[in-house]
């Protein structure tokens, strides 16, 4: 049986999450939109965490750490 690596599901959802950010990142400023940009960077943070375990998948935490830095940064 063919079983794909933990990393898959993340490696999608960290470019899923970069497109929401992308999108997000065009509303004008309102409760809603910093209430996505939070859920985004809480699940980034989730997801680089759950890296430092896992030293096979530092594109990961790489990739988790840009967005976050994105969502961080002055607009």
């Amino acid at each position: 049986m063919l079983t794909l690596p933990t990393s898959a599901p993340a490696r999608s959802e960290i470019l899923f999450l970069e497109y929401r950010l992308e999108v997000v990142n065009h509303w004008p400023a309102s409760p809603r939109k910093k209430a996505t940009s939070e859920a985004i960077s809480r699940r980034l943070t989730s997801i680089a965490r759950a890296t430092f375990a896992r030293p096979d998948v530092h594109e990961l935490l790489d990739s988790s750490c840009r967005l976050l830095e994105n969502v961080f940064s002055p607009q």
